[in-house]
């Protein structure tokens, strides 16, 4: 593999992997999953991006003001004949009721003949509901043509329902079902596109209103998975027959929407009403219904007809295709494959920013080809795996480095300082240290016969027992606040209050030598060690000002320390073997520990010359 690109392959499988789950996930399970969660996200994509609303929808409300200026105290059915009477004046396209008239249907009661002439007069379309009422069927049944093959939703049948007088009926257009069915949150969002009962369809009151809007004289139904078509206009529906709409937001509604009481007082150009489909309802709880939607929690129902016809008439209807699952979910392993990469090519936090930008920019484009085509996509099951795949990756990408991390530390603290090692580690971009002059402490070991040893038993038995040797003396020296600058051969080199201060280094130096000069007698009686005759190990000791640093060149650093002190201690260490000793002081270390020593007498030291020699008592 190229040098200038080195996949490291266990994070990025990791990524791979998590982008293949989540792929799989959208295929087969977020519909289920996360059917609230995106369904949630849909409602405020939807008022984030304003729909196109079509002029020729006007809503007359019979709202607050409507009772507050009636003389009765309520709205009665003669003021509705007075309503339609100075609607239809206007001439409009239609008129659509968001009511059912389905009580005091006494023909000669003047209000309800009224109200039968002003229907008679103009296009009128009578809103149904749900009954149990499964004789008498809503009329008059508007036109529809089937298109073979077709597949009628299961949903769409009903055994009853709830509809006007027939004295209303036999003046009324056509009959469409008025009832709205929430989601299981009990927010609507769609609308069942027709009703069966009996054998007779019936659209939905939005999905007839559209109709004559735009003119259509009769729709055809078809498809396996239905559609329905209004001259040139397709209308998809979901796999249950229904139709998604937008729900306008309180200024659109009041864009559209006059009060009755205008109307009623003349107050208003008929221009408004003229050539307009127009659908009276009311805000009021106790005349309209009111449901929850994706605008409002309480959105009168002729606001919710009108949206579905506004959608049908724009052409701008939200749609979820099945089709759309496996694109999101290609689309969700790709765009995982590149976030795997970019975490493990990139430092964290330009991943991490990385990672926000494309999902930010995911948005975006989501948003943008809702805008322009309706078309809803998973964006939050997406936006949740790439999240995943970030997540997963990096601290996958993390944990390798600790392990790097701490191989790191315990290789290069064979050969350098923990505390060095970690200035490095912990700060990358640091520069090198230089040399600083401080007391220290050295420590040197050396193995009695080692060269006669090494001659005398097999490398890999000489390596094994030095491997057991250097780990436990290495260890005491740690134990004591020392460090092992290096091992050389059979020799140990350990330096105290380097590179960090240590308060009582003499001694400490020295409790030290004790304890592995009764470590490594104790090791010489193992059975591995004693079967080799392996030597006995002498210490010198000295203290001093060293020079205490990193030095080197050409790629190769070496952190150590320099001066008499240094040098003296490792030939006190080689005096042992003519003064019989196993562990030799020297007078500056002697000058300033609190142990108790044995002078050893003054010997000429190469070097040095003569000087005076201490061990312990």
């Amino acid at each position: 593999m190229a040098s200038g690109f080195r996949v490291r392959p266990k994070p990025l499988l990791a990524g791979v992997l998590t982008s293949l789950a989540g792929a799989l996930f959208l295929l087969f399970f977020a519909d289920g999953l996360l059917e609230r969660m995106r369904e949630s996200f849909f409602d405020r994509q939807s008022q984030w991006i304003s729909a196109p609303v079509d002029e020729r929808l006007v809503v007359v409300d019979i709202d607050r003001k409507s009772f507050q200026n009636s003389s009765e105290g309520e709205w009665t059915r003669a003021q509705t004949a007075a309503l339609v009477a100075r609607i239809g004046a206007a001439h409009p396209l239609a008129i659509a009721f968001d009511f059912v008239f389905s009580d005091d249907c006494d023909p000669s009661e003047r209000a309800n003949g009224e109200l039968a002439a002003a229907i008679a007069d103009v296009p009128t379309v009578l809103g149904f509901l749900i009954g149990e009422n499964a004789e008498a069927l809503p009329k008059p049944v508007p036109p529809l043509a089937l298109q073979r093959p077709v597949s009628i939703p299961d949903l769409w049948f009903i055994d009853g329902t709830e509809s006007s007088c027939p004295l209303f009926q036999d003046r009324a257009t056509s009959a469409a079902a008025a009832f709205l069915v929430g989601d299981e949150d009990a927010l609507v969002r769609r609308i069942q596109a027709y009703t069966i009962v009996d054998n007779a369809a019936y659209p939905a009151l939005g999905v007839e209103i559209a109709r004559l809007a735009a003119n259509v004289r009769t729709p055809v139904l078809g498809g396996e998975q239905a559609w329905l078509r209004q001259d040139s206009r397709v209308i998809r529906l979901d796999e249950d027959g229904s139709l998604r709409f937008v729900a306008s937001d309180a200024a659109a509604m009041g864009a559209r929407t006059l009060s009755a009481a205008d109307v009623l007082a003349g107050q208003l150009d008929v221009k408004r009403l003229s050539g307009k489909v127009v659908l009276i309802g009311s805000s009021l709880p106790n005349l309209g219904g009111l449901r929850a939607t994706a605008s409002m929690p309480l959105e009168p129902s002729v606001q919710i007809h009108a949206d579905v016809a506004s959608g049908i008439l724009t052409g701008f209807i939200p749609m979820r295709p099945r089709t759309l699952i496996p694109l999101e979910a290609a689309f969700a392993l790709l765009a995982g494959f590149g976030i795997a990469i970019s975490c493990i090519r990139l430092r964290p936090v330009i991943s991490a920013g990385l990672v926000a930008g494309a999902l930010a920019l995911m948005f975006a484009a989501f948003n943008y080809l809702y805008s322009r085509t309706g078309l809803l996509v998973d964006t939050v099951g997406i936006a949740l795996v790439l999240v995943a795949v970030g997540l997963v990756t990096s601290l996958s990408q993390f944990a390798r480095v600790r392990r790097a991390e701490a191989t790191a530390r315990q290789r290069f603290g064979q050969y350098l300082p923990q505390s060095v090692v970690a200035r490095y580690i912990d700060n990358p971009d640091m520069e090198r240290v230089g040399g600083e002059e401080r007391q220290v402490t050295a420590l040197f070991t050396d193995i009695e016969g080692f060269s006669t040893l090494s001659q005398k038993i097999g490398r890999h038995e000489l390596v094994h027992l030095l491997d057991v040797y250097f780990a436990e003396v290495n260890a005491v020296v740690a134990r004591h606040g020392g460090m092992v600058d290096k091992v050389v051969g059979d020799a140990v080199h350990g330096l105290f209050n380097a590179p960090e201060d240590l308060e009582g280094h003499v001694d400490k130096a020295i409790a030290c030598a004790v304890e592995i000069l009764a470590l490594t007698e104790e090791m010489r009686s193992r059975p591995a060690f004693s079967a080799q005759a392996f030597g006995r190990t002498r210490i010198g000791i000295e203290t001093g000002m060293t020079l205490l640093g990193e030095v080197g060149a050409g790629g190769k650093l070496d952190y150590t320390a320099y001066g008499n002190a240094i040098n003296l201690a490792s030939r006190l260490q080689e005096a042992n073997k003519f003064l019989g000793t196993a562990i030799c002081i020297g007078p500056a270390a002697a000058a300033e520990t609190t142990w108790p020593l044995r002078p050893l007498g003054t010997h000429e030291i190469r070097g040095f010359g003569a000087i005076e020699l201490f061990t312990i008592a």
